[in-house]
């Protein structure tokens, strides 16, 4: 899959926000029967995005005042699974396309672009694979690990009529506090964590930065026509705004 149309529209302070433009951006390509495929990448304020599982625990509250006291914003984003933290350090990739195949579509996609993932990170010199690592933060079949032994991303998929987002994130440097803000808010809503699985890509390869990271996924996908976001969709994600907030 080549996707050419590139967004890089983000909120750098405000990282609710940023979840609130995913959705109306998924919403918006459901609506379009002229909507084209696009990647959306960007590298966010310090932010702690809980799954919706997380978000009706008891312990929730704890676990979001645990992320401020190490200074992430709490966000409940529109996908799935568990609690996982991103700063400035960290390039996150949503790819948003329409579609006609609806849930059917969700294992075949897994398998066809996570192995992408992978392929681009071993030719920046890490020993990149597919699969869970015990341990880790939010769980999933669909990991991509270093070297078997520490997570380098999540990877999670949104569905709506008409549309897709296939997103993942990468720490490529500065794992410290990444480790920190997710052992103590694990730790809030009692759940199973080994800090010593959150790696970045620097711990595998310190040679690594971000924008030549950036560089080879774009390059992998194949975007190269960069959009400007326009006003209405401004205004969407805006009234979307309260449904993420922690």
């Amino acid at each position: 899959m080549t996707i050419e149309q590139l967004l890089t529209t983000h909120f750098p302070d405000d990282p609710v926000m940023d979840a609130a433009f995913a959705s109306a951006l998924l919403r918006r390509t459901g609506r379009d029967p002229n909507a084209s495929g696009l990647v959306r990448i960007y590298s966010p304020a310090r932010t702690l995005s809980f799954g919706r599982l997380d978000a009706v625990r008891p312990q929730f509250p704890a676990a979001a005042a645990a992320a401020r006291h190490h200074g992430f914003t709490p966000v409940v984003r529109g996908a799935g699974g568990r609690a996982a933290a991103y700063h400035e350090q960290t390039l996150v990739v949503e790819i948003v396309s329409p579609d006609t195949e609806g849930i059917v579509g969700a294992r075949p996609r897994f398998q066809r672009l996570t192995p992408r993932i992978v392929a681009v990170l071993r030719t920046l010199g890490v020993d990149a694979r597919i699969g869970p690592v015990p341990g880790e933060y939010c769980p999933g079949d669909w990991t991509v690990n270093g070297a078997g032994r520490v997570k380098l991303a999540g990877t999670a998929q949104r569905i709506v009529a008409g549309a897709w987002l296939f997103g993942f994130e990468l720490v490529v440097a500065d794992s410290d506090p990444v480790r920190a803000v997710l052992a103590d808010v694990n730790a809030a809503l009692e759940l199973e964590f080994d800090p010593a699985t959150a790696a970045s890509l620097t711990d595998l390869n310190s040679a690594l930065g971000l924008e030549q990271v950036r560089a080879a996924i774009l390059a992998e996908i194949g975007a190269v026509h960069e959009l400007t976001a326009d006003p209405d969709l401004l205004v969407e994600a805006a009234n979307l705004r309260d449904a993420h907030v922690a």
